[in-house]
């Protein structure tokens, strides 16, 4: 069956264990080692931190038989999952396939290409379902008591909830694929298009949950995000009745809604799908009379430029490393906006010991800090265009340089005019604010000189598309965690330091740490980027 077969080319090619991590680990026992380390790390923490939570949480609502809350928890972070999954993937799984070039011309049915296509992202949705809602199921479960009927529906209920996200969310990235594909600057408009819609949703739970005396993620009545799901939106209600009451209408009503829909709306864009690919090999040119110009550059200005263009042209790249400064500059505009709300909330945060107002904002935006990691992927972005680099006559360490600079220039001035907004906005003193600053500065010198060591380490040239780098590579998992590592290591002596020194000079300690980190590492970078650079082959 041509079904099957694409299915198993597809997974090779996407899910094997040297496809994910850009090096065959059995080579390199080095780094067999360090991928084991670092799974383990975030596995374990995901589940002493997250799964403890609702353990804790499921042994209250089974005090007041309420267990079923967690389901509703299942269901709404499954579904708020998938909607990111199919926004950030429908478009590179789907609308613009980089092999449509390769399958075009075989005897394939565009249909069989589409579901095989599909399959392969329902799998990786299920997959990114089952780690969030793994610790949830085991605490309904163990305070429930295990049923093997009941677990039966769960998993058909489970593997249903996705469907209808997926659906109303493939149609919009379709929509907004075929919209782009008629604009020069297609990635562009793409890019603009993805984050609109983002930061639009952002706004409006920003603004909802402050709307609401209630929390809405943790809220069941009217003005919470769950009751809202409960009342208005079926599904979540039959998913609830169907696993905690064993309702077999309720799981019928389920199957009829999400299953039949699925195929129907397979049947209706096979056709789209072709046409969005075929357009998204063509290039929409304009007419510019304008005679071309060459600027001369310094050299370090022109690589700095070279990696904005590239950012800028890779919709995952931007969407990914953007994410952050976005967030940054949302706390700080919001914080203007919803002064007195956020005051209320934080103040109540505020109560958990040693956390203060300007504590929370600090942590807030360091977090969003770290989440601009470019300098850990952005040379495996070079692909199989390395070797121009290697043979220009540029020193290794400035190309590196360049993309330290560029990891700092997109997410610095962002954390910058979040720290000036939020001491507007809350009256922060003018020291803290000052020793924020330096602390954000350290943090992002720090965090994109470790990028470029694990980037110089970890390569990956060897991908199908670029979302294998920016979400699969060893370069963006090390990115992360040691972002995270940073600012843990930040937070120990801003908490052991503040009773002696108070926060703001605590603040400076940790970057002073901060530097330290920055100066090892970039002198690590610049002392060996010209061997490995040699022993490197795309």
């Amino acid at each position: 069956m041509m079904y099957s077969r694409l299915l198993r080319i597809f997974f090779k090619e996407n899910f094997s264990i040297n496809r994910f991590f850009g090096t065959d680990i059995r080579k390199n026992k080095k780094k067999a080692v360090l991928l084991g380390v670092l799974i383990l790390y975030g596995f374990g923490s995901f589940l002493f931190s997250f799964g403890y939570m609702f353990f804790d949480l499921g042994k209250t609502l089974s005090e007041y038989d309420m267990l079923d809350t967690l389901l509703a928890f299942v269901f709404v972070y499954a579904t708020v999952l998938s909607i990111m999954i199919t926004l950030f993937r429908a478009n590179g799984y789907l609308f613009r396939f980089k092999d449509y070039e390769i399958l075009a011309p075989l005897p394939i049915k565009p249909r069989t290409v589409l579901f095989a296509k599909l399959t392969l992202m329902l799998a990786l949705v299920y997959a990114g379902l089952f780690l969030i809602s793994l610790p949830i199921v085991f605490s309904y479960f163990w305070y429930a008591g295990f049923n093997i009927l009941t677990f039966l529906i769960f998993i058909a209920s489970f593997l249903l909830i996705p469907m209808i996200p997926l659906i109303i969310f493939s149609f919009l990235s379709l929509l907004i694929a075929r919209f782009s594909s008629k604009i020069r600057g297609t990635n562009i408009v793409y890019t603009i298009l993805m984050f609109i819609l983002l930061i639009g949703a952002m706004i409006w739970s920003f603004s909802f949950s402050f709307n609401s005396s209630d929390n809405p993620l943790l809220s069941q009545s009217q003005g919470g995000l769950f009751g809202l799901l409960y009342n208005y939106y079926p599904p979540m209600n039959w998913f609830i009745k169907a696993v905690h009451l064993q309702d077999p209408l309720s799981l019928a009503y389920l199957f009829l809604t999400h299953a039949f829909p699925l195929a129907g709306f397979i049947f209706l864009i096979s056709k789209l799908v072709v046409k969005t690919n075929q357009r998204s090999l063509s290039v929409v040119t304009g007419r510019n009379k304008k005679p071309l110009k060459y600027r001369e550059r310094p050299l370090i200005e022109s690589l700095v430029m070279k990696e904005a263009r590239k950012f800028i042209n890779l919709p995952i790249y931007t969407i990914n490393s953007g994410f952050g400064p976005i967030i940054m500059l949302l706390v700080g505009v919001l914080s203007l906006v919803f002064k007195n709300k956020i005051m209320e909330v934080m103040d109540e945060m505020a109560g958990f010991g040693f956390l203060s107002l300007d504590l929370i904002a600090s942590l807030i935006i360091g977090f969003s800090t770290t989440m601009v990691f470019t300098s850990a992927i952005s040379l495996s972005l070079e692909g199989k265009n390395f070797w121009i680099i290697k043979s220009l006559p540029i020193r290794p360490r400035l190309v590196m340089i360049s993309k330290m600079i560029f990891n700092i220039l997109l997410g610095l001035p962002s954390a910058l005019i979040a720290i000036i907004l939020t001491g507007i906005a809350f009256k922060f003193e003018a020291s803290m604010m000052a020793s924020m600053m330096i602390a954000a500065i350290s943090l992002s010198l720090s965090i994109s000189a470790i990028g470029s060591f694990i980037n110089l380490h970890f390569p990956k040239f060897d991908y199908l598309n670029e979302t294998e780098v920016v979400k699969q590579s060893i370069g963006a998992m090390f990115g992360v965690f040691a972002g995270f590592g940073v600012l843990l290591i930040d937070g120990v002596i801003v908490y052991f330091a503040m009773a002696a020194f108070g926060k703001a000079v605590s603040l400076l300690f940790a970057s002073l740490v901060n530097l330290i980190i920055f100066a090892c590492f970039f002198g690590l970078v610049y002392t060996s980027s010209d061997r490995l650079f040699q022993k490197m082959d795309a």
